[in-house]
């Protein structure tokens, strides 16, 4: 069943009155799931499911931390950073900018409704970015290929978090596991999302790779 969230609604003019219809939200990345190349395990390019993403801006890291730590239990951590824990992730891309990725829609509504009492400047972009996994064996050969930073496992450790270019496309990365080669996790402005997709799959082509679809709606 489709989240409630996710239904967007605009009215239509019929006769003289207006008529509510339901729009229904296309994924940028829908497509199958498929195979390719000489080691299909060797990269693997998943969607990640609807973000409940939002924008926290604040010169007071205590003010933030106040906002913060009973909804979701995390705090700030140090720039270029990441914290998370069941209910949500919160990465420092700077001084005073945090992102913070919900792990439900309730959440981030809560924390939204709760704005208005705090110094904390909170914006939703849950609607203009996608998020990717890219995980495999060879997975830091692939984003070696374009990324403008250093992503090996020693300079870019488990949850470390970097606003940077990939592909000629601005991203967030963040380093999600260290084994087994690694797994990162990029987002993407739903506008760049096919261009950046389609570029994985051709800087992964030598190696092999699996596509796994976006979730349904």
């Amino acid at each position: 069943m489709k989240p409630e969230w996710l239904t967007r609604y605009f009215t239509t003019r019929k006769g003289r009155g207006c008529v509510a219809e339901i729009l229904t939200p296309s994924h940028p990345l829908s497509f199958p799931s498929r195979e390719s190349g000489p080691d299909a395990a060797c990269v693997i390019l998943s969607v990640e499911p609807p973000l409940a993403l939002l924008d926290l801006r604040c010169r007071d890291k205590a003010a933030l931390n106040a906002f913060l730590n009973e909804p979701t239990g995390l705090g700030s951590s140090t720039v270029a950073a990441r914290k998370t824990n069941p209910k949500a992730s919160l990465s420092r891309l700077g001084p005073d900018w945090w992102q913070l990725r919900c792990h439900s829609r309730a959440l981030a509504d809560h924390l939204l409704d709760k704005a208005d009492d705090t110094l904390v400047a909170v914006t939703d972009i849950s609607d203009a970015y996608v998020a990717i996994c890219l995980s495999g064996s060879r997975v830091r050969d692939v984003l070696a290929k374009a990324a403008t930073i250093d992503l090996h496992r020693e300079a870019f450790p488990v949850d470390s978090v970097a606003r940077t270019l990939l592909g000629r496309v601005t991203v967030i990365v963040t380093c999600t596991k260290a084994d087994s080669g690694g797994a990162f996790d990029i987002v993407v402005s739903r506008s760049n999302a096919r261009f950046l997709w389609n570029w994985l799959i051709d800087a992964a082509r030598e190696y092999g790779y699996t596509l796994k679809s976006a979730p349904e709606a």
